[in-house]
């Protein structure tokens, strides 16, 4: 798949562990090789860093484990909305938050893709976040719309 880019993409990863970033990378470099990904461990580091300053980005995906609560990841979504220009997010979790699929419209979030997605599931959530449409993985979208808005932890 080599989808057209129009201009120089930036795509910032927030996420614990490094190994995300340059899975994510090699992902990304299938659509364009041009593709800039950059990385930072914690979302206070993106926030407060003048690595970061002045920093506009296309797409920032929000890494997330089991232990952040839904309400630390709407808050951390919104605050990097306003940071860096308004750019996509998207959250990548191993964790089912249904409350993040309720509010992904009212806190900008335009994307909850679960962490063991295939490559293909992945590439596909950038190709439906590039059209403009908010997306909800495989993994994510059974458990909510097949199980009901219930199934919650």
């Amino acid at each position: 798949m080599h989808m057209q880019v129009p201009y120089l993409i930036s795509i910032l990863v927030i996420d614990e562990i490094p190994l995300i970033r340059v899975g994510l990378q090699e992902v990304f470099r299938t659509i364009d090789p041009a593709i800039r990904v950059e990385y930072t461990d914690s979302v206070f580091r993106a926030l407060s860093s003048r690595e970061y300053e002045n920093k506009r980005f296309h797409l920032v995906i929000l890494g997330s484990d089991e232990e952040k609560s839904s309400e630390s990841l709407l808050l951390h979504a919104t605050e990097l909305k306003q940071r860096f220009g308004q750019p996509l997010i998207m959250i990548y979790s191993s964790a089912y938050h249904p409350i993040i699929i309720e509010k992904m419209p009212t806190t900008g979030i335009d994307a909850y893709v679960h962490k063991y997605e295939s490559i293909p599931e992945i590439l596909h959530a950038y190709e439906q976040l590039s059209k403009g449409e908010a997306y909800v993985s495989g993994i994510f979208h059974t458990l909510y719309y097949e199980y009901g808005h219930g199934v919650r932890k």
